[in-house]
């Protein structure tokens, strides 16, 4: 069993038939741990993958498994490595709950995609919030703006990139996402055929083995969002989005 991968490759092979993207095509794997889902990608679909990761530990496990997949040390919100137009496709699972500031990943994604390029979300989500909730986390959300005492720019030292990382976002509470919202956000940044699907069956049967394996969920790094303090049941979705020509 992958460290947090709900429905193996499952989920995955639902994104790609709705990419419908040819062999060949350049992908970036945004947060790809070891590189299972790059690998998979490789061997099925004959795309060439790149994946960013922020765990040397599971890069260096990546490496030995797939040595010639490129795996690299890198954060989802910072791409300027790579140039406008560079990639077919860009995929994060499992991943985007736990970026520091995710609305600058959307945006890196969108900037490195082609016209046409297309985007492949999974991960956790609130299941059925009430309007109240929507609304209070919204107003959370523009406290937090309001409270930063400046905008983040390259000259700001440790402590403004930590007050940045710890914005409230209207889109996500407690590492889950709120669908409504973040789909507002997608449009804003430009991205159209906005499409999403529950998945939380996949979510279930990866918790029951996780218990079944480990005893617990201890350790899991999605521990918090699976066991929330809110009433709100924890769902799992994919979501696929494209770039305008």
């Amino acid at each position: 069993m992958s460290e947090f991968k709900p429905g193996e490759f499952r989920i995955t092979k639902k994104a790609m038939e709705k990419w419908q993207l040819p062999e060949g095509s350049k992908v970036l794997d945004m947060g790809c741990g070891r590189g299972d889902t790059l690998n998979h990608l490789k061997e099925n679909f004959g795309f060439i993958g790149t994946g960013l990761e922020l765990s040397l530990k599971m890069i260096e496990e990546g490496k030995s498994l797939y040595p010639e997949l490129e795996l690299k040390y890198g954060d989802m919100e910072f791409l300027e490595e790579y140039p406008s137009h560079t990639f077919d496709g860009v995929l994060s699972e499992c991943a985007m709950s736990v970026a520091g500031i995710p609305e600058e990943a959307l945006h890196e994604a969108y900037c490195v995609l082609k016209k046409g390029g297309k985007l492949f979300i999974s991960d956790l989500y609130i299941k059925n919030p009430t309007v109240e909730f929507i609304m209070e986390q919204a107003q959370r959300a523009k406290e937090s703006i309001d409270n930063m005492k400046h905008s983040h720019d390259d000259s700001c030292g440790d402590s403004c990139e930590e007050e940045h990382r710890n914005r409230v976002f209207e889109y996500r509470a407690d590492g889950r996402f709120i669908i409504k919202p973040l789909i507002r956000v997608l449009e804003e940044i430009g991205f159209e055929d906005i499409s999403w699907e529950d998945c939380t069956d996949e979510l279930d049967r990866y918790v029951a083995e996780k218990i079944m394996k480990d005893g617990s969920l201890d350790g899991c790094r999605c521990e918090g969002a699976l066991n929330p303090s809110d009433s709100f049941r924890t769902g799992y979705f994919m979501l696929t989005a494209t770039k305008p020509q």
